[in-house]
């Protein structure tokens, strides 16, 4: 493959114009796909359309008619029992009832529920805001009335009075636009934060539009920072602009064609693949890294005699293989996330394998191309030829190769100690900074309210026929009493778990509404499950439909009277408390439901995530053993050595381990983002130890080959590692905490794989006193 390559490359030399306008071409060719790239960064996205956890939630709320809520929170400074936040929370019902994909249906609050009193002459109920409260009595019998219908504390107005909601239920499917929706409920909302009061939208809708528009803002800082990193770098290295020059049209050209090429296939831009633009920017400039070292220094040894451009020549003979070869396992890194079941994190490997195969292409065609053009003193370092910069201060790294190694090993014993402490967690409030405004609005709402969050408990009642109750209107096993006692003692014990704020069911809704039939009478509060249970059941059932609607009844109880829906509210929907809550719930489900026929299954936002996210991390843990395999493999072919294999994969994995250790110690957890860091860690870091070993391979007899290794590759590996370490170091300025954990954690691991290559490959190489062959 290196000898096509390298003839690849002698053609571009011989004929430089014409493959520098292929590759213009090439990128042209995919700049218009730019104009139809689309940004989605809902939670769905993130989850296979075919998993189960994700089908049984769409039928869910496709049978109950749910949807995921936005609550557009309003707090008045002493309570909102006064005439202007009564009047504002109407109107502001009512205006986000006008938004597109809305309608009245799907918003909830004090001006869309009934009380228990009815207009004069008439069957019909009254709204609570009518007649809208103006005068003292009538904001005491409004507060009375909230106070009896007890469902409504901790959902829609809190238990201190000093903050109501309005649920407004965000528009299904990928063709409504999350971020265009909150905008036009904020923009709603806004006219009514006025007089003392205080408007906050919070929600997982929100959620997915903030960390999208967090996603463009990082974008717009990031990227011109990474291209700012990359020209210091480059410019200290070889010390020239055209060298600077060269690496920026690279990068440039690599991210109109990725980017282009995703448009026309029609992929948008999600969490995933947003972190693309300065993965690229960084990753992209490592082989002109490479290539520029390396053509100085022939420069600085050739024969002036020799004619231009004999020096490009003899630069790529030297460079084709390890560039082919360290292209092949950063392209395996990468590609290695299309073993995932999510799409969005197969689409960011495709994609930045897409990128990579660019960066390849111009390499090894446009960058020496560029090279024959340009006259050598335009890239000469003098540096070389007065003899300086030969790496020569790198060479205390292997001054004592014994020791190195001991220590070395017991750096590796004691951090990769910590591996074992690791956990999985995330959790969509994770993606947002503790001091951010969202996060602050949302710790607010959960505390004033039962919580934003909401896990969904479907319950299925399976009967035979001749078991179930039969009444002329409707017949269901929902009419027996004792089922519906059995589901009250279920939404008890749910209500008395951690984190759990409050608890809505079928029992508690028709307890309600038997407490308000009866007058308000005390005891009356609950469900009776006597002998004539089906009848009182129909009943309050028919007073539930003319009370709170029809709508609102069928988002609990399913016309079929055999499945209903809890909703259980969450002051955190974090992986591992609400995997500990459902484990709770399928154990009392099969000790005290089951039992009478009573099946249950979760549905909802949190629910999904909750069976996607360890199915997340188990992915990224076969992607990162094909990308041990595919690069130890890669390696073996070309140098036609197990050892040299070895030796190549040997740092960037102990400098995984060394962070899964940190991890472990520092109790930093394992979620979607932090587990990408070790195939990327491995697809780059293996790198290293390819420029090291080939020219440690390449040393004159009688020289040491870890020493030559040392002075030839050392100082163009250091400027890569840190070029490439520091550009996803920047990812620790994002808004977003698990891409700023995640380019934490790749930066430290790319320098850790440095030190290994250097100091440890190189020590280790010493040691053995005989190069790989």
């Amino acid at each position: 493959m290196s000898r096509w390559l390298f003839r690849w490359s002698s053609w571009a030399i011989d004929r430089p114009r014409l493959a520098i306008l292929l590759v213009v071409l090439l990128t042209l060719a995919a700049a218009p796909g730019l104009l139809r790239l689309e940004l989605r960064t809902d939670g769905h996205a993130l989850v296979p359309p075919n998993d189960p956890a994700v089908l049984f939630d769409e039928e869910v709320r496709r049978e109950f008619h749910l949807r995921d809520p936005v609550v557009v929170l309003i707090e008045s400074p002493v309570s909102v029992y006064n005439p202007g936040t009564m009047r504002r929370l109407k109107g502001l019902t009512e205006a986000l009832a006008r938004l597109d994909g809305v309608g009245p249906d799907n918003v909830v609050s004090l001006a869309t529920e009934r009380r228990d009193r009815v207009y004069p002459g008439t069957l019909v109920f009254r709204p609570l805001l009518d007649p809208l409260p103006h005068n003292p009595l009538l904001l005491r019998l409004l507060r009375e009335d909230v106070e009896a219908i007890s469902l409504l504390t901790g959902t829609l107005v809190s238990a201190d009075g000093r903050a109501v909601a309005v649920l407004v239920g965000a528009p299904p499917g990928p063709t409504w636009d999350r971020t265009s929706f909150y905008k036009d409920v904020l923009a709603a909302s806004a006219p009514f934060a006025r007089d003392g009061d205080r408007v906050s939208v919070v929600g997982a809708p929100v959620a997915e539009a903030l960390l999208g528009t967090h996603v463009q803002e990082d974008l717009s800082l990031l990227l011109p920072l990474s291209v700012a990193l990359i020209s210091g770098i480059i410019a200290l290295g070889c010390r020239r602009a055209w060298g600077v020059a060269l690496g920026l049209s690279e990068v440039g050209g690599c991210l109109v064609w990725t980017f282009g090429i995703m448009g026309w296939a029609g992929v948008p831009v999600s969490l995933t693949t947003s972190l693309l633009p300065v993965i690229l920017a960084t990753v992209g400039v490592a082989d002109d890294i490479h290539l520029l070292w390396r053509y100085q220094r022939v420069l600085a040894r050739i024969s002036p005699e020799e004619p231009h451009p004999a020096a490009v020549r003899r630069t790529m003979s030297d460079m084709v293989r390890p560039i082919a070869l360290t292209s092949v396992t950063t392209l395996i890194g990468f590609l290695s996330f299309n073993s995932s079941q999510i799409e969005p994190v197969r689409a960011f490997g495709t994609f930045a394998g897409v990128g990579m195969v660019y960066c390849i292409f111009y390499s090894l065609t446009a960058l020496p191309a560029a090279l024959a053009l340009l006259p050598p003193e335009r890239l000469s370092n003098p540096r070389l030829a007065e003899g300086g910069g030969d790496g020569a201060r790198l060479l205390p790294l292997v001054r004592r190769p014994r020791a190195t190694l001991a220590a070395l090993l017991l750096v590796s014993v004691a951090v990769g100690a910590g591996a074992w402490r690791l956990r999985v967690q995330d959790g969509w409030i994770d993606g947002f900074a503790p001091g951010s405004g969202f996060r602050r609005d949302t710790d607010r709402a959960n505390r004033l309210l039962n919580g934003t969050h909401i896990l969904l408990a479907h319950l299925t009642v399976d009967w035979p026929e001749e078991r179930v109750p039969h009444l002329s209107r409707r017949s269901g096993p929902l009419l027996d009493g004792r089922v519906v006692a059995a589901i009250g003692g279920f939404e008890s014990f749910l209500a008395g778990r951690p984190r759990v704020g409050g608890v809505l069911g079928p029992y508690n809704q028709l307890a309600t509404v038997n407490y308000l039939w009866h007058a308000r009478k005390p005891g009356w509060r609950t469900v009776p499950s006597g002998g004539d249970s089906p009848r009182t059941i129909d009943r309050l059932l028919i007073f539930f439909d003319r009370v709170r609607g029809e709508v609102r009844r069928r988002e609990v109880i399913h016309d079929d009277l055999r499945r209903t829906v809890v909703t259980v509210f969450l002051k955190d929907a974090n992986y591992r408390d609400t995997r500990e809550l459902m484990e709770a719930a399928r154990e009392y489900s099969r000790r005290n439901l089951e039992p009478l026929g009573i099946r249950l299954g979760f549905a909802g936002d949190v629910a999904v995530s909750q069976a996607m996210i360890p199915a997340i991390v188990r992915t990224q843990v076969v992607s990162l053993l094909l990308a041990l395999a595919g690069s130890f493999l890669a390696v073996c072919v070309l140098y036609r050595s197990l050892r040299t294999g070895l030796l190549a994969i040997l740092p960037p994995s102990l400098a995984a381990l060394w962070m899964f250790g940190v991890m472990g110690w520092l109790g930093t957890p394992l979620g979607v983002a932090t587990s990408m860091f070790f195939a990327i860690t491995l697809g780059i870091g293996v790198d290293y130890a390819i420029h090291f070993l080939e020219r440690a391979d390449g040393a004159p007899a009688g020289e040491d080959p870890a020493l030559w290794a040392l002075r030839e590759a050392g100082p163009a590996i250091t400027a890569d590692a840190f070029a490439i370490a520091l550009g996803f170091g920047l990812f620790l300025l994002s808004q977003v905490p698990a891409n700023a954990r995640l380019g934490g954690l790749v930066c430290v691991a790319l320098l850790a794989s440095w030190l290994l290559t250097l100091a440890g490959l190189g020590s280790l190489l010493r040691s053995s006193a005989r190069a790989p062959s």
